[in-house]
């Protein structure tokens, strides 16, 4: 009783499931690795303290090597561009990057493109190869498969920013290049680019399912830690058997919140919203220089964005990135004089 009191979780024994089944035991490699062990630091925290263990099996192990082997390909390009010192590959990794090639096709050499393409295979593969592990794992055990769909959707987007959109485009070029500093440097620039991408409806969707996805999340975890003296947060007993603690937070949640949920509708709800964020995205990726190289003439034309100024569409279009730009007081384009 005076553990219950003190709000330290109880101390129980890890769970595990059953030794691997005839279905794991076709997999080479089906058995789990290491044992369940606990960081008891975390208890003071209040949350889970077990950690392992994990399985891997061949497509797991598979995934593994390939995102290692895309690794080893960005230091070596990395100390390509460094003249081969390691040091200096270790001090400026952040701002190093694989530049994709012009056009489509195969790279002429590794350093117009060829690192960008060997890397983004093996990456691709690793990442398919995750998904299928997820996709094996579920269906030795007759699990719904909702799991993989969310991955799918991730892999969705990365494949509409570094493949579709690029194919669409007519070159590699138009997908970013691969460092850290280089994906942010492309998220800026496609932006500005293509005429704020703020101002893509599909964005916009996205950014509300992002927004309404961490409020869900807020919502979820305030209601559950509110009643958590009922028992709310053992949702493994709960699974099994709603108990007192179930019910008292879906009446608070209706009480607060205005309409109901309970514990399986409010974990539809985050799905939704999470995978929503991606697919919206996918669209506005794939929209983006397709049925409009300007987001913000898109916007003006369709009512959506505020314009700015009496500028005129004809000034809009012309030479949109030039400057300097000379806008007359009737809002018409006149071209900047030669220097």
């Amino acid at each position: 009783m005076a553990t219950i009191l003190s709000g330290a979780p109880p101390r129980v024994e890890p769970i595990e499931p059953f030794e691997p089944d005839a279905l794991d035991e076709a997999d080479i490699l089906g058995v789990r690795l290491g044992s369940p062990f606990r960081i008891e630091l975390l208890r003071d925290l209040k949350v889970d303290t077990q950690f392992g263990s994990i399985w891997i099996g061949l497509w797991g192990l598979l995934s593994i090597l390939l995102f290692v082997a895309g690794g080893f390909v960005l230091f070596l390009a990395a100390l390509d561009q460094v003249g081969g010192n390691v040091l200096e590959a270790v001090k400026y990794f952040a701002n190093l990057q694989e530049l994709p090639p012009d056009g489509l096709g195969v790279a002429h050499s590794l350093r117009e493109g060829g690192f960008w393409e060997l890397n983004l295979l093996f990456w691709a593969g690793s990442v398919l190869a995750w998904a299928a592990r997820c996709w094996d794992r579920l269906r030795r055990h007759k699990w719904r498969p909702y799991l993989l769909y969310s991955f799918l959707a991730a892999i969705a987007l990365t494949s509409a920013i570094w493949v579709w959109h690029p194919l669409l485009m007519g070159s590699w070029a138009d997908a970013p290049a691969l460092g850290l500093n280089a994906d942010l440097d492309w998220a800026q620039n496609f932006s500005v680019l293509w005429g704020n991408f703020y101002y893509n409806p599909w964005h916009q969707l996205a950014i509300f399912f992002l927004f309404g996805s961490t409020m869900l999340w807020g919502m979820h975890g305030a209601t559950i830690l509110a009643t958590g003296s009922e028992g709310s947060h053992h949702e493994d007993s709960e699974i099994i058997d709603m108990h007192s603690g179930s019910h008292k937070s879906m009446l608070f949640w209706r009480w607060t919140m205005g309409f109901n949920a309970n514990p399986k509708t409010i974990h539809d709800w985050l799905w939704w919203f999470g995978t929503g964020t991606v697919l919206a995205s996918v669209i506005g990726i794939l929209t983006t220089g397709t049925i409009t190289n300007d987001w913000y003439v898109w916007g003006v034309d369709h009512g959506t964005v505020a314009q700015y100024g009496p500028m005129t569409r004809s000034a809009i279009n012309q030479h949109p990135m030039e400057m300097p730009a000379i806008v007359s007081q009737t809002g018409e384009y006149i071209p900047a004089p030669a220097r």
